[in-house]
């Protein structure tokens, strides 16, 4: 079973155990560039886990603040746990240090608006195995929906 179809299939597990969690979409974008990678399944689902509770938390509010901070939670939790899956510490720690660094980009993002930001923001999580010059990378910097914002 590949790496997709594994996390999907852990996000159904996930929604049965918690009603209120509902499995946000995988950015279609970041699943073709992982496919691409030679880097281990569990690794790729983390990468999908922490990328898709990133971008969901971009879009909490008051009326959704509920199930969409329950499933950027989890979605989190799965990220550490496809990370022990399989460990490795110098993978580990360059992922943890790609969400420091996500953070701190998007924190200035808000403030600035800079949209110089948005390229490193948008690969942050697969620039340590691919380079930012890669077509697939720049075709999904260029699908950013903080473009728009």
């Amino acid at each position: 079973m590949d790496f997709y179809t594994q996390y999907k299939e852990d996000n159904l597990k996930l929604e049965s155990r918690f009603p209120l969690y509902r499995c946000p979409a995988v950015n279609a974008d970041l699943v073709g560039i992982l496919t691409r990678l030679s880097i281990a399944d569990n690794i790729k689902k983390s990468i999908l886990a922490i990328d898709s509770a990133m971008r969901l938390g971009r879009n909490v509010d008051d009326d959704n603040k509920a199930h969409t901070l329950l499933a950027t939670d989890l979605l989190s939790a799965q990220f550490y746990h496809y990370n022990a899956e399989d460990f490795d510490q110098a993978v580990f720690s360059n992922l943890t240090e790609c969400v420091k660094r996500y953070n701190l980009l998007m924190s200035a993002f808000h403030t600035s608006q800079d949209e110089s930001l948005i390229p490193e923001i948008e690969a942050a999580f697969v620039l340590p195995f691919i380079s930012m010059d890669d077509p697939a990378v720049q075709q999904m910097i260029r699908h950013s929906e903080l473009y728009t914002k």
